[in-house]
């Protein structure tokens, strides 16, 4: 019996169900291994149904020590999703001794431990079983309840439950919709030094400067004519542009409030499907299996960007943002260079669960990676602009040359087309090619 058919059990009728489902599991025979498994997980669903019921720590805590008692890998995702929502102090403390028990791995405090067994539940491949993803889009529907459709649409349920809320509501973090510009003689405010993302379609430049992108992540806007997102992930600190223009129609995308390895998935508002940002692929919703097209982006200086582009246009820095809510405040960044995700950056560690990441690069290295004719590799995008040298490298077969911008690359291929690259993280990068060469500048 899964926790899906009980989700909307009362406490009552829900405690009658677990003696029911008790009896039933004690048919199988105390003395087989496989009678104790089915017994172990009906009352741990049970359990589960209650909670989700009732909300309150006793509950979540009945819970966690029905799935402990289990013992088995596929209570991790439901525990480590108890872990994020954080019900109570009780409630955390039991899951995180359920999942000590489960994994083996020493509980330490509640957000380390939702790195650790998140990644290690994702490393495993682990995706809870029946009447997880319901489970899941239950309890996240009390964060939002637009999060419940959103991930009972998703195609994989592995996706299901890899997933992290990430802090903030559908929608919570403001896009930027055709942003207001200005002529780079006008942006008095911009600095020679500071890093942009610079797009250019039929001609047209366009610079994106990374501490306005740092805090909307997503910006819908037209370059040369073309509908164009340029979507950034502060987590992977990864920036790539991507055509609008899908299916006949033209999307609008929007920050989910979700994650997935720790990078970005995007919500589209005409079809309200997801989309994972660094593959650009729809994980679910009407156009599930969909891949965006790409197109390349620059990351350069705002100096070297100029000299290139003198006629390029830049976002100029945006107002408050005023809400229709009443009750919601305005926002007003601090557009300081820099200043965005400042204390993430200068820390070594992560601030949710990825995949296990091995070497040969720290999981927050900053890399440029590049897929070809099923093979990829990735080098140090820092190490390799000290180098200060165009390089020549094979992948996939093919001759590629690989230009140093300053603060990124630029990749050509033979005649002199422009190649896709990826600046990333190490982390994100290894996570969607995991057999990826590397190369040491």
């Amino acid at each position: 019996m899964s926790a899906a058919r009980l989700t909307n059990a009362g406490p009552a009728r829900a405690g009658a169900l677990m003696l029911a489902v008790g009896l039933a599991v004690a048919t199988f025979g105390s003395s087989s291994n496989d009678a104790g498994v089915a017994r172990a997980d009906a009352r741990a669903e049970v359990a589960a149904a209650v909670f989700l019921e009732e909300r309150s720590a006793a509950t979540a805590v009945a819970f966690a020590e029905a799935a402990q008692a289990g013992g088995r890998n596929r209570w991790v995702p439901w525990l480590v999703d108890l872990l994020r929502v954080n019900v109570s102090t009780r409630s955390s403390e039991g899951a995180r001794r359920a999942l000590e028990s489960i994994t083996g791995i020493p509980s330490t405090f509640r957000i380390p431990d939702l790195i650790a067994y998140g990644g290690w539940a994702q490393t495993r491949a682990i995706d809870g079983g029946d009447g997880y993803v319901e489970f899941k889009a239950a309890l996240y529907e009390a964060i939002d309840p637009a999060f419940g459709p959103l991930l009972r649409e998703m195609t994989d349920r592995l996706d299901v439950a890899a997933v992290q809320w990430g802090g903030v509501p559908l929608g919570g973090i403001p896009e930027l919709n055709d942003p207001e510009r200005v002529r780079a003689a006008e942006a008095d405010w911009m600095s020679a030094d500071e890093v942009v993302l610079g797009v250019v379609a039929s001609g047209e430049a366009v610079a994106y400067p990374l501490r306005i992108l740092a805090r909307h992540e997503l910006a819908n806007d037209t370059v040369g004519g073309d509908a164009l997102s340029i979507v950034y992930c502060t987590l992977c600190r990864s920036a790539l542009v991507f055509e609008r223009d899908v299916a006949g129609r033209q999307l609008d995308f929007l920050t989910s409030g979700l994650l997935l390895n720790s990078n970005k998935v995007m919500y589209d508002i005409q079809t309200a499907s997801t989309w994972q940002h660094l593959t650009g692929t729809a994980i679910g919703g009407e156009l599930a299996g969909t891949e965006l097209a790409r197109r390349s982006v620059n990351h350069l200086r705002w100096g070297d960007w100029v000299e290139e582009h003198p006629d390029t246009e830049v976002l100029r820095l945006p107002e408050p943002i005023y809400f229709d809510d009443p009750e919601r405040p305005p926002i007003a960044y601090d557009y300081t260079p820099g200043e965005a995700y400042r204390s993430y950056y200068e820390n070594p560690g992560l601030w949710f669960p990825v995949i296990d990441t091995p070497g040969p690069f720290d999981v927050k290295t900053e890399v440029v990676g590049i897929s070809r004719d099923g093979d990829s590799v990735a080098f140090d995008v820092e190490a390799f602009n000290a180098r200060g040298e165009t390089v020549e490298i094979e992948v996939g077969g093919a001759a590629l040359t690989v230009v140093p911008t300053g603060a990124g690359v630029r990749v050509f291929d033979a005649a002199g087309d422009r190649v896709p690259s990826e600046q990333s993280f190490w982390f994100a990068w290894h996570a969607n090619h995991p057999r990826t060469r590397t190369l040491d500048f």
